[in-house]
């Protein structure tokens, strides 16, 4: 079932709404754009010294970690037949995957139930140190992922030679009934700020070991301030200060099967 489903989203990779919507908003601040590793066939961070997905399956990864750990598949569906709106927030934005991934499945979701199209799909994410432009193109070529939805992101995303985008704080795309918001700077700053309530979490920053920052407890307890009765989470790894740190910010947390060699992963939901 879960290849079937990689390889259902993997070639949906190619089309989405041609409605959009783009818009931005600005404030002073300054990015720090990702420093990569040259010549590595995966996006590795040379800052962190980690890698922003599987070398041998990153679909298949951000699928099963945070899709399938959330019950998107499902949970969308009853969004859909009920003109709910759903929100999921993720610390971590890097190459976009996730995004383009649960894109995906929404709009096969809805495709179940064309006469029902009043529900939305807000996406907010976090990243501190935004892959440029550039790069970020040069690495929807290599994985083969371009499509109207990269280049409708790549359309207003920041980029280095332009001076006014050096000081942009918030990314933020509307197309058909999607909204993506990147929120630049630190995670916790950030997703404090910003008002919402999450119905799903992905945690996807760099391995607690390469970037500690992106597991503390502040960044737990404002998941929990964000979040409501049945809010999910799901991340890859299983840390145990991560662990630890959310249930002291109040979810219940569970042990999974990790992917690949991984032999765990941490998933959860707020009581």
């Amino acid at each position: 079932m879960k290849s079937t489903l990689t390889a259902i989203i993997y070639a949906l990779l190619t089309s989405v709404p041609d409605t959009t919507n783009i818009h931005t908003m600005s404030t002073i601040t300054t990015i720090n754009y990702a420093q990569l590793e040259p010549h590595c066939t995966t996006p590795t961070s040379a800052q962190f010294g980690d890698i922003y997905f599987s070398p041998t399956d990153g679909i298949g990864e951000s699928i099963y970690h945070f899709i399938e750990g959330n019950n998107l598949a499902l949970r969308f569906s009853k969004y859909i037949q009920e003109n709910k709106h759903f929100t999921i927030a993720e610390t971590g934005f890097g190459t976009g995957l996730n995004f383009l991934l649960t894109v995906k499945l929404w709009q096969q979701c809805q495709q179940e139930y064309k006469q029902l199209q009043q529900s939305k799909l807000h996406f907010i994410s976090t990243e501190k140190y935004p892959i440029s432009k550039q790069q970020l193109a040069e690495i929807y070529k290599a994985q083969k992922w371009e499509s109207e939805i990269t280049e409708q992101l790549l359309s207003t995303y920041p980029d280095t030679k332009d001076t006014e985008c050096k000081e942009q704080k918030i990314i933020s795309i509307e197309f058909d009934s999607i909204t993506l918001t990147v929120l630049l700077g630190d995670a916790q700053e950030q997703l404090q700020q910003y008002q919402f309530v999450a119905d799903a979490w992905f945690l996807d920053g760099f391995a607690p070991r390469k970037n500690p920052d992106m597991w503390t407890q502040p960044l737990f307890n404002t998941m929990a301030e964000k979040s409501k009765t049945g809010t999910t989470f799901a991340t890859f790894t299983a840390a145990s200060a991560v662990r630890k740190g959310l249930i002291e910010a109040g979810f219940t947390v569970e042990k999974g099967k990790g992917f690949g060699r991984k032999r765990e992963r941490l998933l959860g939901f707020y009581p």
